[in-house]
């Protein structure tokens, strides 16, 4: 049975780990750059790494109650999350693996995805998922290419960077700021957009149909905190693009993890997503 643990970029796991990289723990300021962190909590789960393909294919019978799912930065995530949600028909969690410049962010055992499918029937599990952006604008036609899905080509019929600019400014917020709104599925999954220098593009892969979202800077902290501001039982899968804005938060209990994007379970399955908040918790019956 693998240890659940997670490790900052420089950390080298061990190989009875089940984890990855990430950008910090929560309520942990100034932790060592190879600091790791065991969690409280170690149910029996069968582990699978390696490719997408390979793990869909490899996923014993069984009935489980929760899968914990990391991935390793290779792209194609939605599609993997989708199709793995499709198989299991129960809640899955996790995020992607962080990295640190070209240090670290692989994920424990190496692949494409490290999957944990827990059936162990000793722990009540309770799953979670938060969407800090509760102020919604509407919803707009996204275009993009279909061979390359994160670059946006057009967002409501006009050049997305101009769009994106000009419903920042009524908003007073900076060009720049790809944290405080974002746009989401219509399971309400974000996608964490960027400026590349030639195009806008998206942590996760754009649909035609999103909403445009906003948090107000002052809303940030106490939305944030009070979804970290749990047991030793819970891991927390936060983005690191929410850390950016949220700062270093008080001292939690539960594991909290500034990850590359975020698995979110909703009411139609599970998603890949950017600047999402996602969490587990195992309480021992």
């Amino acid at each position: 049975m693998k240890r659940i643990a997670f490790y900052m970029p420089k950390h080298l796991p061990e190989r009875d780990v089940f984890g990855a990289a990430t950008l910090g723990f929560a309520g942990w300021a100034g932790c060592r750059t190879d600091a790791a962190l065991a969690f409280a909590q170690q149910p029996h789960g069968i582990v699978l790494n390696g490719t997408y393909e390979s793990i869909l294919s490899n996923i014993p019978l069984g009935n489980y109650s929760v899968a914990i799912v990391l991935c390793g930065n290779a792209g194609g995530e939605n599609g993997f999350v989708r199709a793995l949600s499709q198989k299991l028909n129960c809640p899955i969690v996790g995020g992607g693996a962080a990295m640190d410049g070209d240090v670290g962010g692989l994920i424990a055992g190496g692949g494409q995805a490290s999957v944990m499918l827990i059936d162990d029937e000793a722990f009540d599990v309770r799953v979670e998922t938060k969407n800090i952006h509760s102020h919604v604008l509407g919803t707009y036609r996204v275009d993009f290419d279909e061979a390359n899905p994160r670059v946006v080509a057009a967002i409501d019929g006009q050049e997305p960077r101009t769009w994106l600019n000009t419903q920042k400014k009524a908003l007073g917020l900076d060009e720049n700021d790809f944290e405080h709104f974002t746009l989401s599925d219509l399971n309400g999954v974000n996608a964490h957009l960027s400026w590349n220098g030639q195009n806008i593009v998206s942590g996760r892969d754009l649909e035609y149909e999103m909403v445009a979202r906003y948090v107000k800077p002052e809303e940030v902290y106490a939305s944030v905190f009070d979804f970290y501001d749990d047991g030793e039982d819970t891991i927390i899968f936060g983005c690191a693009g929410i850390k950016g804005i949220t700062g270093e938060i008080s001292a939690v209990k539960s594991l909290g993890l500034y990850m590359y994007g975020e698995i979110c379970t909703h009411k139609a399955g599970a998603e890949f997503g950017n600047l999402m908040l996602s969490k587990i918790t195992l309480t021992k019956k």
